[in-house]
Parts: structure tokens; C-alpha cells; sequence
């Protein structure tokens, strides 16, 4: 179900906490044995040992609520690790344990079940490459800061997953840019919209709360104005209302509503009806289109979404 509240949610992303790996005496249980950890030889690596000269090798240790891991040469190992059983990669930290929940140092995502959320890299690359496309653009680059275009990410055809909006300012927008919906099937953004970032129309974003249903309205100067609603589960706006304004020879308007003539009262009717199925103009949740801010808002913890992006 989508939620106004879910328009945009910025937390900082995850950062890699190590420790130091307590090993004063720690006890260690795998399967029914027991065992303890010392230094290699050498003094370079930590290794699991259940009886003196006995390591653990090519094992999965359990030690005081964490994972570890050993090689087939008995090392403890930092890093990505593959699982042979089932050959998913883990990420261990700078102490050894297995990793959850977390960004790592080469930006990748982990569950809480440590597993790399492939998906979730997949489209936090695809919405930055999207979208600074838009930040090369020359007009872009020409307008100043004040002027700058706003995005957000939020869900506009209700399947869960946040997609792309681009409006052409961040305060006070007058049209919209982009939209491009998030496809998990292809793993691809798919535009809905595309708009220049200069032109003489204007468009707005609307939400109906009780259809839950995303509009997309366009307005030229000339009186003609079109109504178009995001798909449910859907990728592309369809258009359901089509305002057009005429003059005759003798200069009297002509009205027409979805390519039928009618009166002025037809007209003004139709629009009305227009503008309370379309809800309400989504005038909050946008950021300013910059590097930084961009980093912000994709590179953060999926929150709700998780279950989406789990293998």
C-alpha cells in the first residue's frame, strides 16, 4: 500500500564498524566440539584450534553470538567470502565476523542474514546513473543554485519500490522533468515521463488518498490541459482526461472534453471532476538535484523495502 509518509527517507548510510577481536581466552563451539583461538605461527592470522597442533579448517566457527570463518589452511578471513555449501558471498569485518545490515567499504549492501542484496546494488546504480545524466545536462549546469532542480524517490505506481521523480526546481516547482518507475523483473528504470528542462507547459504531481492513485497534469498557456494516471503495478501514465480550448472565426471559445464539444458549464464541471479524482499537488518531500544530496538519499538502508530486495 503506498504511503505519503514514504516519499522520501534519507538516513545516513551505514557505516563499517570494526573492533578489535577479544581473544583472551574465548571458548568456541562447533558441533559438539570445543576450542580456542591463537596465532598462527607466523603471527599473522587468527586460527581456531580444537586441540594443539588441531585447527579448524574450511569451517564456519560460532564464538559469543557471532560468525566466523576459516580456510582450508585454517586462517580466520576478513572480506568476502564465498560459502562453498551454498556458494553466497558474505562480507566479514576487520574483527572477522560476518557482517549484517550494513554497507560495506566497496559499496554493497548486506541483509540481516548477511547475504549481498544484488538487486538493491543494482538499482542504487541505475537511479545515481539516471540521475546524474540529468546533472550534466548544459542547462543544468547553467542555472544557479537557487534554480536548481529537486528529485525524490517515492513509489508512484504502488508495487513498493521508490521510484524517480525530476521536477525542474526544487522550491516552487512549475513542471515536471522526470519519472521513471523502478522494473524488478528487468532490473531497469523504465521513463513514464520526460519533459525538457525549459519549456512553455506546466505540470504537476498529485496524490488521490482515498484511490491511493498517482496523476500526472499538464497545462499549456492555450487552455489545453491533460490528466494523465499512473498504472497501477504499471509503468507508463494513462491519459483520462483531454481539455481542449478552441476559438471560431468570430473569435467565441469552443470547449471540448476529451474531444467532445460542450458547453462552458460542461467544461468547468469536467475540470472540477478532473482535479478531485487527480487529489491533491504533491508539493513536499523534494531535495536539491546535487551530487552529495543524491548520495544521500540513494545510498541508505532499505528500511521497509528490504523484504523487496532480499534474495
Amino acid at each position: 500500500m503506498r504511503r505519503w509518509e514514504r516519499l522520501i527517507l534519507i538516513r545516513g548510510s551505514a557505516a563499517l564498524i570494526t573492533a578489535a577481536l577479544v581473544l583472551a581466552v574465548p571458548l568456541c563451539v562447533h558441533g559438539a566440539q570445543e576450542g580456542t583461538w591463537d596465532r598462527s605461527e607466523d603471527g599473522k592470522y587468527w586460527m581456531y584450534f580444537y586441540s594443539p597442533g588441531s585447527p579448524a579448517e574450511d569451517e564456519w566457527i560460532e564464538d559469543q553470538g557471532k560468525e566466523y570463518y576459516v580456510d582450508s589452511k585454517g586462517r580466520m578471513k576478513t572480506g568476502w567470502v564465498t560459502d562453498k555449501r551454498d556458494k553466497n558471498k558474505y562480507y566479514m569485518g576487520e574483527d572477522g565476523a560476518k557482517c549484517f545490515n550494513m554497507f560495506t567499504p566497496d559499496d554493497h549492501y548486506v541483509g540481516p542474514d548477511g547475504l549481498i542484496l544484488e538487486s538493491f546494488d543494482t538499482y542504487r546504480k541505475a537511479v545515481k546513473k539516471q540521475l546524474e545524466r540529468l546533472m550534466k545536462d548544459k542547462a543544468y549546469k547553467e542555472r544557479e543554485d537557487a534554480l536548481r532542480p529537486g528529485f525524490m524517490l517515492w513509489d508512484i505506481n504502488g508495487d513498493g519500490y521508490r521510484d524517480v521523480v525530476v521536477t525542474d526546481q526544487v522550491q516552487s516547482p512549475g513542471r515536471v522533468v522526470l519519472t521513471a518507475v523502478w522494473d524488478p523483473a528487468e532490473e531497469e528504470l523504465v521513463p513514464a515521463s520526460e519533459a525538457d528542462l525549459e519549456g512553455p507547459e506546466k505540470s504537476y504531481l498529485s496524490y488521490n488518498q482515498d484511490s491511493q492513485s498517482v496523476w500526472l497534469t499538464i497545462a499549456k498557456d492555450s487552455g489545453e490541459r491533460d490528466c494523465f494516471q499512473m498504472e497501477d503495478n504499471g509503468f507508463r501514465f494513462e491519459s483520462l482526461w483531454h481539455f481542449e480550448l478552441e476559438y471560431d472565426d468570430w473569435g467565441d471559445p469552443l470547449y471540448y472534453v476529451n474531444g467532445l464539444k460542450c458547453d462552458l458549464e460542461e467544461w468547468t464541471l469536467a475540470l472540477a471532476q478532473a482535479d478531485q479524482e487527480a487529489g491533491s499537488p504533491v508539493t513536499e518531500g523534494l531535495l536539491p538535484l546535487d551530487p552529495e544530496t543524491v548520495k544521500q538519499a540513494v545510498d541508505c538502508s532499505p528500511g521497509e523495502e528490504l523484504p523487496l530486495w532480499q534474495p
